[in-house]
């Protein structure tokens, strides 16, 4: 699970761009992520091939004016921030990608309150009261047990307003204790692009952006004219707030099998080598003395036992919908289910590759 963060940030959290000036491998490489270890799986939207790393996706092999398609999830971006070797990450990429013209197809900028400025319950009452003024038509509010969500705008418009439970949507235990409220702006194809065009720091440039777009104000029986409501407390408050942060790199991603990947063998590698020698390259010895351990269980490498477990029972989930087995009993050697990750787990096998 993420560190617990108990300040306000403002983080990228998708970007994809298309290039017709790289090969998969040069992007690769134009990312800062050439040491890492890429899996080879189908592509999407009329790419036929793709590449992908903890989260991140080269497509490629499409048509000839296609070029090459990069998308990093929001997972993706917290890779993206671990593992570059580009010497000012988000800085450096950002420059050298508007340098080139690529084109961004989206950019996801969120704001995270983690200090209890936002009300979630308080901004969905007021926007089903329409308490609001916005560039934007539609609206929509939703509530369910990954908690409440407000969206300003269309899933089709070139910019769209997410404001959530955070804490709820990822399942937190203690989530009446945890404070995560996000708001997001979703920006594609030139709203994208002029958003990464704006002299000034993150901060200034999501908050100028947002109430451009989006202000909750205070009714007023007395005007009709709700453009000249006095603007709320606590959007007011958020835009303030906001405008006074710079970018914000994650503190370390969730951990994941690459990062287990990058430890084991980038940075335990020769201990491990040199153990295994010691033990006559007898692989049963090795493994005698890794049982024996003395060290205690940690919960982070637990869950990603549990993750790989859970990939295999999805695996058969799918397989029974084309080869049903009616009749077998059901193996009760797997661990208890833990809910699926929403990117690929494909990450997962490479862990070993060569």
């Amino acid at each position: 699970m993420q560190q617990k963060i108990d300040h306000n940030v403002v983080l990228y959290d998708w970007l994809s761009f298309t290039t017709k000036d790289f090969t998969p491998l040069g992007l690769i490489d134009f990312l800062g992520l050439d040491h890492c270890t890429w899996t080879s799986m189908p592509g999407a939207r009329g790419y036929k091939d793709r590449l992908y790393f903890g989260s991140i996706s080269i497509h490629f092999n499409g048509r000839d004016d296609m070029g090459v398609w990069c998308e990093m999830s929001g997972q993706g971006c917290r890779s993206f921030e671990d593992f570059t070797t580009l010497p000012n990450k988000w800085d450096d990429l950002i420059s050298d990608l508007l340098y080139m013209g690529m084109h961004v197809t989206r950019l996801d900028v969120a704001f995270d309150d983690h200090t209890g400025l936002l009300d979630i319950n308080r901004i969905a009452a007021d926007t089903e009261q329409q308490h609001f003024v916005s560039r934007m038509n539609s609206w929509q509010c939703t509530r369910s047990n990954k908690g409440t969500s407000v969206q300003i705008g269309s899933p089709q418009s070139k910019v769209l307003v997410r404001i959530y439970d955070k804490a709820a949507e990822r399942g937190f235990e203690e989530a009446d204790q945890v404070h995560w409220v996000r708001v997001e702006l979703q920006l594609r194809d030139d709203r994208a692009s002029e958003f990464l065009k704006i002299p000034m720091s993150i901060g200034e440039s999501f908050a100028g952006v947002l109430l451009n777009y989006l202000r909750y104000v205070e009714p007023d029986d007395s005007d009709t004219n709700k453009s000249r409501w006095v603007m709320t407390d606590y959007w007011a408050a958020l835009c303030d707030g906001v405008s006074k942060i710079r970018i914000y790199v994650t503190p370390g991603g969730e951990y994941n099998a690459e990062k287990l990947h990058h430890y084991v063998f980038d940075m335990a590698g020769n201990a491990i080598d040199c153990a295994l020698e010691l033990c006559g390259g007898d692989i049963s010895r090795f493994m005698g003395y890794l049982t024996q351990r003395s060290c205690k269980p940690n919960p982070k490498y637990e869950v990603l036992k549990r993750q790989y477990y859970d990939y295999l029972e999805n695996i058969a989930a799918d397989a029974a919908q084309w080869f049903p087995v009616e009749d077998d009993p059901i193996p009760e050697f797997l661990p208890g289910y833990i809910a699926p990750s929403p990117e690929p787990i494909y990450e997962n096998l490479t862990l070993f590759s060569e």
